[in-house]
């Protein structure tokens, strides 16, 4: 990380060989130093711009050496900022030119920034091969004499091969003093240079029109802390494909990653170097594979020469230097120099969300500056570089995070449809809310309100959600009056099967006793036989100890355009953040000042106030509520399937929407469900052929308590089990062309949550495989929680207080 050095003026000149410092305060002007005896100056100035000293080391075979860029340094005012580095060099001299080569490129970085600092580094060169063997305690120790010699004037930190462990030694060594390594912060150094490299990426693709992350393939060369860092988000940011290459095969496993041996000869269009420097030679240039359009990462001084970076240039390679793309722990150190508590406080992404945006805007600057040609960049850098009088960048930090606070009434945590419903009421009501969805869009693919089709039935063995499922109803037509958008669709439902008793879904008999008690229209089949003669295509009835009960009036919704459709209708009012993922939630009293009582940040570094919060989280509830210090929730995740299977058309268009009970047996749930092919519209029909989908309501597998064991591949049991369904069910229908695994958040009654967790924040969750059909109605519901008044349906049987929630 980095190091603050301050040397007197006869030192940088090369004029004396031995110095000792005399050092006020951070922040202070600084006397004329002293010289003493600690340190042996190794290389003056006059030879390449830079002072070199040696500190003593305790043990054999290690030297330590501190080289300063003396053109930019100012004892008064720019002190000297690097980081410490141990590697087992080929030769002293090669340790010496590293650190000299590196000490002058942390003056690039600082002055591409201002932050205030001059550039200066500490290399610790070792004959041992092995790293291990070097006693980092003792190690740090002279480390810190050396620091203390200066009397405060050297402020060093991490960097390759020193770790927390070996800062977490100096600190104590120097009494907690002259080091900048986010200390007592849980800002990652690591995380904010990968911000720093992401940020330039962004950069340099909105310049070049260029921002279609699925259309770009990325090489990450090196997979440490900052490249795997940088491979994960890029794989968030959807990019076509990263690959990954390291020494060590095993860093590249990275989920969504592609592993590959030699980046050398593997085409990609964006080369991002985060390993070792000096990588990128002249027969590397020469030879790297057609079709590379642009080079941006972690690496000091990626190319081995000059010579290698006009050829990069002359093959038109869009190349930000590293003085732009790897600036991010340097701007943390400013901020850390500026505001010693507020880099100790700040919500971490604040400081990533800043550090890239710093980064995106001056790359993009150099960019447009270059007239997007690689060959003019290295002409025009020095038309980035503000003058090094002036704030330290450090200072601009806490504007930056009034600048990207947004404040609204009420803050919707989840885009499914309890969140996009709670959207759509309040937005009737004219209060503003922000929703913001983790996934791609809202109703995103790897949640529960993702699809074509979700049913909607009066056909419950509960009189209480029958006529929940009436008043729903009504709101959906307002829903579609609001958006425009067709949304329901009438095909009837079909309850068959056996006699199995209650279930999650109710039963057959169940059903038809409510739909006589309510007097809704319904029609009741006795036999196998005669459920067959009704439905030909469920010709496997037939002789079956069956009963059936229909409900002509009931149908599916297109669920995911449901969800688009409440957005929408919700207007102005509704400000969707997707692809945004919360990493901070404070919902107590002193959250925020005044009447905004919900502070949230994403994962950008934007600050969300709002007077309320609603929480409509899936599987993700419990997640968020130990982010807000709130109570966790008892909820089972179950891992359902469902797959689509090939129909000739004509018969398709024969099969009802229908669920079928059967009694358990085994890992067969007994709960299977079939939509028609009119419910499976995302499937283009052709070749007289169309689709029908067919899925379970039992769960592959054990039920979880965490997202992060879900399985999304599923069980190919449970497709087998599927398959033979069909056959003996459905046997005209074709083949299975796909498969998919839903997440499910079940309760142990199968009743929903709607209530208030706290003052100011209202909760859905435990949707049971059941909630989507009501939709508006939950929106409806989780406003009158906000507001304080009494719901459109009695709450009670959804109270966080009942039995079945108790951990």
């Amino acid at each position: 990380m980095f190091i603050r050095i301050l040397i007197s003026s006869l030192l940088l000149s090369g004029a004396l060989s031995l110095v000792s410092f005399s050092v006020p305060q951070r922040g202070n002007a600084i006397g004329t130093p002293s010289f003493g005896e600690l340190f042996n100056v190794v290389e003056t100035p006059n030879k390449r711009g830079a002072t070199v000293l040696e500190a003593p080391v305790r043990q054999d075979g290690v030297k330590l050496y501190i080289a300063i860029d003396s053109d930019s340094f100012n004892y008064k005012e720019r002190p000297g900022n690097g980081g410490i580095r141990l590697l087992n060099y080929k030769s002293t001299q090669d340790a010496i030119d590293d650190a000299v080569r590196l000490a002058m490129g942390m003056t690039r970085k600082h002055d591409m920034f201002r932050t205030g600092f001059s550039g200066a580094k500490v290399v610790v060169d070792t004959d041992h091969a092995n790293l291990e063997t070097i006693d980092r305690e003792a190690l740090m120790k002279d480390a810190a004499s050396a620091l203390k010699a200066l009397e405060g004037q050297m402020y060093t930190g991490c960097d390759l091969n020193t770790s927390d462990e070996d800062m977490d030694y100096l600190v104590e060594a120097t009494d907690d003093k002259f080091v900048l390594a986010g200390r007592n912060s849980r800002v990652d150094t690591n995380v904010a240079t990968a911000s720093s490299v992401i940020g330039s990426i962004l950069g340099v693709l909105d310049c070049m029109d260029d921002t279609d992350f699925s259309e770009l393939t990325f090489t990450v060369q090196g997979c440490g802390k900052v490249g795997s860092t940088v491979a994960k988000e890029l794989v968030a940011r959807g990019a076509k494909c990263v690959q990954t290459c390291d020494l060590l095969m095993e860093a590249t496993k990275i989920p969504g990653c592609t592993s590959i041996e030699d980046w050398t000869n593997t085409p990609c269009d964006f080369l991002v170097p985060c390993a070792n420097s000096l990588a990128i030679t002249e027969n590397v240039a020469i030879n790297f594979p057609d079709g590379l359009k642009y080079c941006v990462g972690a690496a000091n001084s990626p190319f081995s020469s000059v010579e290698a970076r006009l050829i990069f240039d002359a093959r038109g390679v869009m190349h930000v230097p590293e003085s732009i793309s790897s600036a991010g722990a340097i701007l943390a150190d400013s901020v850390e120099w500026y505001d010693i508590n507020l880099y100790q406080n700040v919500q971490p992404e604040l400081m990533y969300g800043w550090i890239r945006d710093q980064s995106k805007a001056k790359a993009s600057d150099l960019v447009n500056k270059a007239d997007k040609t690689a060959k003019s960049v290295q002409a025009v850098i020095g038309d980035v570089v503000p003058n090094r009088s002036g704030d330290p960048v450090g200072k601009d930090f806490p504007e930056w995070i009034k600048e990207n606070t947004m404040k609204t009434d009420t803050l919707i945590v989840g885009g499914g449809v309890a969140g996009t419903a709670t959207a759509f009421s309040l937005g009737q009501r004219g209060i503003k809310t922000v929703l913001v969805e983790k996934g791609k869009s809202v109703a995103p693919a790897d949640a529960s309100s993702n699809g074509d089709s979700r049913m909607y039935r009066k056909m419950y063995s509960s009189e209480f959600f029958s006529r929940m499922q009436s008043q729903a109803l009504e709101r959906w037509d307002d829903v579609e009056k609001e958006s425009g958008e067709k949304l329901l669709q009438e095909n009837g439902l079909l309850f068959y099967g056996e006699d199995t008793g209650e279930t999650v879904e109710g039963s057959v008999l169940g059903a038809k006793q409510v739909m006589e008690n309510l007097n809704l229209p319904h029609q009741f089949y006795a036999t196998g036989d005669a459920i067959a003669e009704k439905y030909p295509a469920l010709s496997g009835c037939k002789g079956k100890d069956y009963s059936g009960v229909c409900e002509d009036t009931a149908g599916h919704i297109r669920a995911s355009k449901a969800c688009h459709a409440m957005v929408k209708a919700a207007g102005d009012t509704c400000d969707v953040h997707i692809n945004s993922k919360i990493v901070s939630l404070d919902v107590s009293d002193s959250a925020v000042d005044g009447e905004y009582t919900v502070k949230a940040v994403k994962q950008d570094g934007t600050t969300i106030q709002a007077k309320n919060a609603v929480l409509a989280c899936g599987p993700w509830t419990n997640d968020v509520l130990q982010m807000a210090s709130l109570p966790r929730i008892k909820l089972d995740i179950w891992m359902v399937q469902w797959a689509h299977y090939e129909v000739d058309t004509e018969i398709g268009a024969s099969i009802p929407q229908a669920f079928h009970f059967k009694k358990e047996n085994g890992i067969d749930g007994g709960l299977y469900y079939i939509f028609p092919s009119s419910a499976t519209e995302s499937l283009e029909s052709k070749d007289g052929k169309s689709y029908v989908k067919v899925g379970v309501d039992f769960p592959t597998f054990e039920a979880l308590n965490s997202m992060d064991d879900f399985n999304y591949e599923g069980s190919e049991d449970v497709l087998s089990l599927m398959d033979a369904w069909v056959n003996e069910h459905l046997p005209q229908v074709g083949k299975r062309i796909n498969a998919y695994t839903s997440p499910y958040t079940m309760t142990e009654d199968s009743y929903f949550i709607m209530d208030k967790i706290a003052p100011n924040v209202a909760i859905f969750a435990g949707g049971s495989g059941r909630g989507f059909k009501f939709g508006p109605l939950l929106g409806d519901c989780m406003s009158s929680l906000l507001h304080n008044e009494d719901g459109p349906v009695d709450l009670k049987p959804f109270s966080l207080e009942r039995e079945a929630l108790k951990l």
